[in-house]
C-alpha cells in the first residue's frame, strides 16, 4: 500500500469492478488510452488481471485502486509494470473527471516514482502519454521526469472506429543516489 498526503493507492481486491467500470467504461477518460472502451465483461477480465498480478513471482505488474482518504471514494487506478532485466519501471495512472485537475495526478506520480526508486530499487522509471494529452505530460514534467523520445506513430489505438497508430511520448527519470 502507497499513501500520499490525499490518497491511499492499494492492490486491487475482486471488489473494484465499480472503478475499473467508471475508469475505462468513460469515452473522455479513454481517449487518449489504445485500448476501446470497455463494456462489463471486459472490465471484469482486466479485474481479474489486475488482481492475479499480485499473486506472480516474479512481481510484475502492481495496478493499484487510488482512493481519497478524507472521502473513501475510489478516483482511479494507479499502475507500476517492472523490468527486471532493465531495472526500469514504467507508471501510470487514471482518475475519474470529477478528480480532474485537483492534483492527484501529480501526487500520484510522484508517489509511484518514489515507491520504484526506494522500494523497488530500480535505476530508471519512465512513463508514456500521447502527445496530446498534454495534462499528462505536464504532470510527469512537475514530477522531474524528462521527455526522451517521441515516437511517430509507435501505438496501435484499437477504438471502436477501428485501429490507427498514433505518435507516443516518453518521458523517464533515474535514480540518482546510486
Amino acid at each position: 500500500m502507497i499513501r500520499t498526503k490525499r490518497l491511499m493507492l492499494r492492490p486491487f481486491e475482486c471488489s473494484d469492478l465499480d472503478i475499473i467500470i467508471k475508469l475505462y467504461g468513460d469515452e473522455e477518460i479513454m481517449e487518449y488510452m489504445p485500448f476501446p472502451v470497455m463494456n462489463q465483461e471486459m472490465a471484469q477480465q482486466l479485474l481479474n488481471k489486475n488482481v492475479a498480478g499480485w499473486e506472480a513471482t516474479p512481481q510484475i505488474h502492481y495496478e493499484m485502486a487510488v482512493i481519497c482518504k478524507e472521502t473513501g471514494e475510489k478516483i482511479g487506478r494507479a499502475e507500476i509494470t517492472r523490468n527486471y532485466s532493465e531495472e526500469s519501471a514504467m507508471i501510470g495512472w487514471m482518475l475519474i473527471k470529477s478528480a480532474w485537475g485537483m492534483g492527484y495526478a501529480t501526487e500520484i506520480a510522484n508517489a509511484l516514482i518514489r515507491y520504484c526508486f526506494d522500494e523497488l530499487q530500480v535505476h530508471r522509471v519512465y512513463a508514456l502519454c500521447h502527445p496530446k494529452n498534454t495534462a499528462s505530460w505536464k504532470v510527469m514534467e512537475k514530477c522531474g521526469m524528462h521527455q526522451e523520445a517521441h515516437y511517430i506513430q509507435k501505438c496501435r489505438y484499437d477504438k471502436a472506429d477501428g485501429v490507427r497508430w498514433e505518435d507516443e511520448l516518453e518521458y523517464a527519470a533515474i535514480r540518482t543516489d546510486k
